[in-house]
């Protein structure tokens, strides 16, 4: 009977060993699938940042193409489609790089250009523009006193 119950204890305490370590290995296990379910999921952070880097590349490539042209063809003027097309480019292009900063995504120089520093290497397209500004605000100012005269 002695034997019995010695046999039956050292069942137990076996049992009991076996159930620790099967919980403690669960519990890995658990730890393991939480992490790899975050390294399966991309940081939405990067994916918003590489989305600004790129549509910050599409415009400036625009700006790229317009100065290829104006070199190409030695232009003297932009038409309107083309200011239009700088305009938006220059909002889109500073709204990018205000939204990199503000995310931490903005490494900078000689990685990353301001937008005065993408301007400045298209000289071309940087002097056709102020060109074209400067026509438009002589031609508001060359009106404005002729509707003052008027009334």
């Amino acid at each position: 009977m002695d034997n019995l119950i010695f046999v039956i204890g050292i069942l137990f305490v076996f049992l009991a060993g076996f159930l620790v370590f099967y919980i403690q290995t669960q519990m890995n296990f658990k730890e393991l699938q939480q992490k790899l379910e975050v390294m399966r999921e991309p940081p939405k952070a990067n994916t918003t940042i590489e989305n600004l880097k790129r549509e910050m590349a599409h415009h400036h490539d625009k700006l790229v193409l317009l100065e290829a042209d104006i070199s190409k063809n030695k232009r003297e003027s932009l038409t309107e489609e083309e200011l239009q097309t700088f305009d938006a480019a220059r909002r889109k292009i500073r709204g990018c790089i205000a939204m990199l900063k503000s995310n931490g995504g903005w490494i900078g120089l000689p990685f990353e250009f301001e937008w005065t520093e993408m301007l400045e290497r298209l000289p071309n397209l940087q002097n056709l523009y102020r060109k074209a500004e400067l026509e438009k605000q002589a031609l508001l100012q060359a009106q404005a006193p002729e509707t003052g005269t008027q009334s």
